[in-house]
């Protein structure tokens, strides 16, 4: 009998429960933070064509979907910390998190604080905070 594969997003939840309805498109995240896990799965699995129809405004100028491609496919996801992750009260949101990979063998994080913004009762990633 095989054992359930967690999802790597890291909630401990099984994979096919928790960011694979998001990413194969047969719920919407309710949440910022399930929008932000469910992205970083789609990296860790190269999908890019998932992280793109994610995102509106700021996020998408200059965003290279072949050069994220080649990036995701080049680095080894370790673990996603989710650090806060607040909805605020004009339809936004926000989430701070450390991603960890391995990145031609050494191990590097990509630390960002992530807006979300609910646009036509959909949660999209918008962009970084500066």
């Amino acid at each position: 009998m095989s054992k359930a594969k967690l999802c790597p997003c890291g909630s401990k939840l099984e994979y096919s429960n928790c960011c694979q309805e998001f990413i194969n498109g047969k719920k919407l995240p309710q949440a910022p933070e399930q929008l932000m896990r469910s992205r970083y799965v789609a990296y860790s699995l190269a999908n890019i064509e998932y992280i793109q129809e994610t995102m509106q405004g700021n996020a998408l100028l200059g965003f290279d979907a072949e050069d994220a491609q080649n990036w995701a496919q080049s680095v080894k996801w370790l673990k996603l910390e989710v650090i806060r992750s607040t909805i605020l009260a004009n339809n936004h949101g926000i989430v701070e998190f450390i991603a960890y990979y391995r990145y031609q063998n050494k191990k590097c994080q990509l630390h960002e604080v992530s807006q979300f913004e609910l646009i036509n009762q959909r949660w999209y990633y918008t962009g970084q905070v500066s």
